[in-house]
């Protein structure tokens, strides 16, 4: 139910007042830092819409919400692309819009990382939401508010804030390795793994490889172990061992979306330390197209 959610106090009475209006469509924008966090109150307020027990809230038990929480429900659909939502897929979005629900009377399109929209797909998702068909609901998820300012100004906007330590009941040295993500801090306390055991910085394109080819969590958290080792001993490295743990980054994965993950983990973990407007510029390039290489030897080698 709504008020079991963890956090966020004011979108929990936001779900409430919205739900009980009954809209007959709408379009949502859910932004925020933690992209799986935003996923996950998408999928809340998707029950909302479909509960087939409650009304103007959600069970959390019945066969439709079970099914929206594994992702199988029918009606409901979660689009994604790492490289940005194609306008084709977005034009197909309209097509299914205006056909009938296949289980229930409402239908919920979630797309992931709106930021990344082209301009062509942006007009055409304008498109279908200025009209939106009956009983069609979109909820838009994005890290940066930096759209289609027209997509904005047709959207409810919602705010996700992220959840502190305490709302994900772990330590604040456990919240700051994972930088507060919550999938990866839920994934954390059902595994077994030591966060006080260092990992060689060396060892980063081994561990690259191994969670490109399994996905294990355990891999993941070893990247995270590897560059930590690495900022704690940038000070001692030679510039030609800096470039030799870029390029392993690089010879590890060429998965860009992995890679743009690794400097976004890095300039986060090292915070307010000195040339920090400098790193956040970089961060901040990785909303474009940019040559990933040049920008990963660039701040191992700078740090």
């Amino acid at each position: 139910m709504i008020k079991d959610i963890v956090s966020n106090e004011e979108v929990k009475r936001f779900f409430k007042n919205e739900l009980k209006l009954n809209k007959k469509s709408g379009t949502y924008l859910f932004y925020g830092s933690d992209s799986d966090q935003l996923l996950e109150f998408a999928l809340y307020f998707s029950k909302g819409l479909c509960c087939e027990t409650l009304e103007g809230d959600f069970c959390d038990t019945c066969s439709v919400c079970q099914r929206i929480e594994r992702l199988t429900y029918g009606d409901l659909e979660v689009v994604e692309d790492v490289n940005g939502i194609k306008v084709d897929t977005v034009r197909e979005l309209g097509y299914k819009s205006s056909s009938s629900a296949s289980e229930g009377k409402r239908k919920v399109f979630i797309l992931k990382e709106i930021q990344k929209l082209k301009k062509e797909a942006g007009n055409s998702l304008l498109k279908l939401i200025e009209e939106p068909a009956e009983n069609s609901f979109f909820i838009l998820l994005t890290n940066s508010l930096n759209i289609l300012p027209t997509i904005k100004s047709r959207s409810i906007l919602v705010k996700i804030k992220k959840r502190d330590a305490e709302e994900l009941d772990v330590d604040e040295f456990t919240y700051n390795f994972f930088l507060g993500n919550s999938r990866d801090i839920e994934n954390f306390k059902i595994s077994d793994i030591d966060l006080q055991k260092a990992e060689s910085y060396e060892m980063i394109g081994v561990h690259l490889k191994k969670y490109e080819e399994t996905e294990d969590f355990k891999e993941k958290v070893y990247i995270y172990k590897c560059i930590k080792d690495f900022i704690n001993n940038r000070h001692y490295l030679a510039q030609q061992e800096k470039l030799y743990f870029a390029e392993e980054i690089l010879r590890g994965t060429n998965d860009r979306n992995l890679q743009r993950k690794i400097i976004e983990y890095t300039v986060s973990t090292l915070g307010n330390l000195s040339g920090l407007e400098e790193r956040l510029k970089l961060k901040s390039m990785l909303r474009f197209p940019v040559n990933i290489k040049l920008v990963l030897i660039n701040i191992f080698l700078n740090l």
